[in-house]
């Protein structure tokens, strides 16, 4: 399942690099992954860090968790900017930065992660 959880990411962030600035907090699931430039290694040094990130307790908005792959010069984080509850989970929403050389600007994609009853981190969608 956890593998569904950072599939799902990867979906969600790469549909936001089609979105219009105003629209990149919204979450559209679909195949494929954070984006433009990012190599299979990269995406999963993201889905790690988002993963450190959810995990530590006690969560306070501020945590930030981040990643550099050496082999691509990608890199980038995450940062808690609310923590709330939604249909009695707990939910962090969260900021990805991600740069990607000679990609520029870095990108920034905000996404609401809830902690289901099965203790897994999913993309609220």
């Amino acid at each position: 399942m956890r593998f569904r959880s950072l599939r799902c990411l990867s979906a969600a962030l790469a549909a936001c690099v089609h979105l219009s600035a105003a629209a990149q907090a919204q979450v559209i699931p679909f195949s494929g992954n954070f984006g433009r430039g990012l190599s299979p290694s990269d995406n999963q040094m993201v889905f790690e860090s988002v993963a450190r990130l959810n995990a530590a307790e006690p969560s306070k908005v501020g945590q930030s968790d981040s990643w550099s792959n050496p082999e691509t010069k990608s890199s980038g984080g995450s940062s808690i900017l609310r923590i709330f509850r939604s249909g009695g989970m707990p939910c962090h929403l969260v900021r990805h930065h991600i740069v990607v050389p000679g990609q520029p600007p870095a990108r920034d994609y905000r996404l609401t992660w809830c902690r289901t009853p099965s203790g897994e981190w999913k993309i609220k969608g």
